[in-house]
């Protein structure tokens, strides 16, 4: 049962009054008359039937003075206008304070407060290390110094060997840092920067090539699975979209001090984001679980179905020359598409299905349906309770590497190769490790969405039968990641980080071109991705003015959001399949973390030890029947991408920039000495601006209707009485006139003492003179005015014109 609110309670209030005003006006006067006798002076009953007659009794009662026959119709009018103006006004006090009530809301302007930390308390703050004050540091191989940094290479020869001794400076100087920190400081002071960007988790690693000799070396383990949150929410040093996917960097803070209602506000924050097209290869894996499923859970029956995948495949294929990303819009989905066509033809090749020439399909040998089983050499492990995703294609045909094994002569007779399948990563992703380090090697990765299985029987596919048939899609996707300022509005209420709200996340709006962004991205001649990935950022529009980055070669590009460098292809997997980079001596996430994280997105499976969380769905039901559902579609598939990333990223790093703090990341790079200088931010006393929420009262003018109709009566009536005095047809002489003719003194003086001298003062002369009335008559000192004869004792005291005057008066009475 919900609680009265104030008006509620005022209103109730305010009919219990009315109720009372009626109640006491009606027991009154009945309590009254109990103790009245029939004999009174004059001017007693003239205060007496004021009162009487006052209440409600004569109406209830029907009384004569409440007669309507007979009346002037004006006096009637005017007495039903009384009534019912009285009874609006009635329930207009009960209506009206119904529509009062309480609001919490922004003030209209802003006030500036101070800024603190904000601890998280969840697993993402207990498990998140004390930030370290290693500087940044990376490596561009053995051959060739870093922008702005050195290499000194030293050479002996022994004999015919020569042997040679590198030491590099890793450490990156403090102007290139200060080149993005500065650029994006200035677009906005909630912008992060590379340099505000940290491996959530770290070691003290050692680098006996540099001149520091140690770094803060990444490491990875998972607090978190926040897929299941399905909301935008702040962690420890970011803000996780787990409904779009995206992280935002933020070292969160909030007021100082609280207010009684909380306050709001918004900051521009720089989102790492994923975006991804997906479209199905129309192609599914139909199997049916073992009979003895509890010691069994290999897939029987494996077989791949076509719905369209195979028997539609239209000519001709996609070009197959690799495509330079640029920053262009990306058409993700036709990128989705050519992958999933070529992945179809060779699937066709592999079966013999058609020649192996994709410019001109001349022959389709396969109809609609058709099932082609799956060799048991496949690689490619199904699984009736868990999703997968990997960036090769065809993983679920047996297919050899070119290293002397011969395809079969009944099956793959084109031998159809691995190296085929991942040539069609290269082509989707267009850029690759031997891409040069530059902001036109934007990182696109490509790969198979397998999707949570689905019975086919009609049963629930939450309920594995042993025997139960099933079937699971496959979608072919393209994922490009993306930096972009994006407004997040803030909700506080003082009492802790768990109350700090993200009310609203949108892209940050700008009035003219002038005002967004200039992104820039390192331009590093004779490297690859594979040695060294470029560093990027919001930069000043006049950064080339700055004298002390001569070294440094800037590519600047003005835009919404700048798609960043990088490359997923079959190389990465030879690399390592940490889940942070293990390349020796570098300590830069901002470069390294949003393609790890892609890998991990595109390469599902279970975790089997990994200090990464189990993405397949496998240990967690709840999770394998949100795939389920997003796997129905190509969007859902899409999803799945996004959120994995997301979620791998969360837990891979943190941002240390935040308002009301001095980051750990932005302050000078650390000496060379000590390897355990772990620091916190420093808080400072930065003021911001934010809106406090206040109360104020507020009215829902329905309720005030019948005040309304009182309101417009009682101005009517003003805008009546005023004319009507102006005239002189109304006044307070006039009302005293007529008060004291209708009273009932007036008339028993007028009738029983009219040769009264002092009319005005009639009162002090006879109103103390006694009457008596009763229902036989009217009688003054024991003589009954309204008796039907006159005695005639009192006929000879009275002359006959005293008589004749008051059988005059008997019978104006009568």
């Amino acid at each position: 049962m919900s609680a009265l609110t104030v008006a509620e309670a005022s209103g109730l209030i305010a009919a219990g009054v009315f109720v009372l005003q009626l109640f006491l006006p009606l027991a009154l006067p009945a309590i009254l008359i109990a103790f009245i006798a029939d004999e009174y002076p004059v001017i007693t009953w003239n205060v007496l039937g004021r009162y009487l007659h006052s209440s409600l009794w004569p109406s209830i009662l029907s009384t004569s003075t409440a007669a309507v026959i007979g009346v002037q119709r004006r006096v009637t009018v005017t007495g039903w206008i009384q009534t019912i103006g009285l009874g609006i006004i009635s329930v207009a006090s009960i209506c009206t304070p119904l529509g009062l009530y309480d609001s919490i809301e922004q003030a209209q302007s802003t006030t500036n407060v101070t800024f603190g930390y904000l601890q998280d308390k969840s697993a993402f703050g207990s498990g998140t290390p004390p930030r370290t004050s290693a500087p940044f540091t990376r490596t561009c191989g053995l051959e060739q110094a870093c922008p702005g940094a050195s290499l000194n290479k030293t050479c002996h020869k022994q004999g015919l060997l020569e042997n040679c001794t590198v030491i590099y400076e890793s450490r990156i100087p403090e102007s290139l840092l200060g080149l993005f920190g500065d650029g994006a400081t200035e677009f906005s002071p909630s912008v992060s920067s590379i340099g505000d960007m940290q491996y959530r988790t770290y070691i003290n690693g050692t680098d006996g090539y540099s001149v520091l000799g140690w770094y803060a070396k990444p490491f990875y383990r998972s607090l978190q699975v926040l897929i299941l949150d399905e909301k935008v929410e702040p962690v420890e040093g970011l803000i996780v979209d787990m409904k779009h996917g995206g992280i935002g960097f933020r070292n969160h803070t909030g007021p100082v001090r609280s207010s009684h209602y909380g306050s709001t506000w918004n900051e521009d924050i720089l989102f790492v984001e994923p975006e991804t097209q997906c479209v199905s290869l129309n192609l599914t894996l139909d199997f049916e679980l073992p009979l003895d499923r509890e010691t069994n859970i290999t897939a029987k029956n494996l077989a791949l179905t076509d719905h369209g995948g195979l028997s539609d495949l239209a000519g001709p294929g996609p070009s197959l020359k690799a495509p330079v990303n640029g920053q262009g819009e990306f058409d993700l989905r036709e990128r989705a598409l050519n992958a999933a066509w070529l992945n179809n033809f060779l699937t066709l090749v592999y079966f013999n299905a058609t020649d192996p020439n994709p410019s001109a399909i001349s022959r389709l040998d396969v109809v609609p349906h058709q099932r082609f089983d799956i060799p048991k050499t496949a690689n490619i492990s199904i699984g009736y309770r868990n999703i997968q995703s990997t960036i090769e294609f065809g993983q679920y045909l047996d297919l050899t590497r070119k290293q002397g094994n011969g395809a079969s002569s009944t099956l793959n007779p084109h031998g159809v190769t691995r190296e085929d399948f991942d040539l069609i990563t290269t082509l989707c992703g267009g850029s690759t490790s031997s891409s040069p380090s530059n902001i036109n090697s934007t990182i696109i990765g490509c790969g198979i969405v397998f999707g949570a299985a689905t019975r086919t029987d009609g049963v629930s596919s939450l309920l594995t039968d042993p025997g139960s048939p099933w079937s699971i899609p496959m979608y072919s996707c393209a994922t490009a990641i993306r930096a972009v300022v994006k407004t997040v509005s803030f909700q506080y209420n003082g009492t802790g980080f768990e109350n700090l709200r993200i009310t609203s996340v949108r892209p940050k709006e700008y009035k003219d071109t002038a005002d967004l962004p200039v992104w820039g991205v390192e331009k590093i001649p004779d490297q690859t991705l594979a040695v060294v990935q470029p560093m990027w950022g919001v930069v000043k529009p006049d950064w080339a003015d700055t004298s002390d980055l001569s070294p440094v070669n800037i590519s600047t590009i003005s835009g919404n959001s700048l798609y960043l460098p990088g490359y997923i292809d079959q190389n990465i997997v030879f690399d390592g399949m940490s889940p942070v980079p293990i390349s020796g001596g570098q300590n830069l996430p901002g470069v390294e973390f949003y393609k790890q994280a892609l890998y991990r997105a595109l390469s599902i499976n279970q975790a089997a030890g990994q200090p990464y969380a189990d993405y397949s769905g496998w240990t967690s039901f709840s999770l394998y029947a949100k795939w389920q559902k997003l796997s129905t579609s190509a969007s859902g598939a899409a999803s799945i991408i996004n959120l994995v990333w997301t979620d791998f990223a969360a837990n891979a790093v943190v941002g240390t920039k935040g308002q009301g703090l001095n980051a750990a990341a932005t302050r000078k790079s650390a000496s060379a000495s000590g390897m355990d200088d772990s620091i916190t931010s420093i808080e400072t006393t930065v003021e911001v601006p934010v809106t406090l929420y206040e109360r104020k009262v507020r009215y829902h003018l329905a309720y005030a209707v019948p005040a309304f109709v009182v309101l417009a009566a009682t101005l009517a009536l003003t805008i009546a009485l005023t004319v009507l005095m102006l005239m002189g047809r109304t006044g307070m002489t006039r009302m005293k006139s007529f008060l004291e003719r209708t009273s009932i003194g007036t008339i028993l003086w007028l009738l029983l003492w009219p040769r009264t001298e002092d009319k005005k003062n009639w009162v002090k002369e006879i109103g103390g003179k006694r009457v008596r009335i009763s229902d036989d008559g009217v009688t003054v000192k024991d003589e009954s005015l309204l008796s039907p004869v006159v005695d005639e004792q009192d006929r000879e005291k009275e002359d006959g014109g005293e008589v004749t005057e008051v059988l005059s008066h008997r019978e104006s009475l009568k």
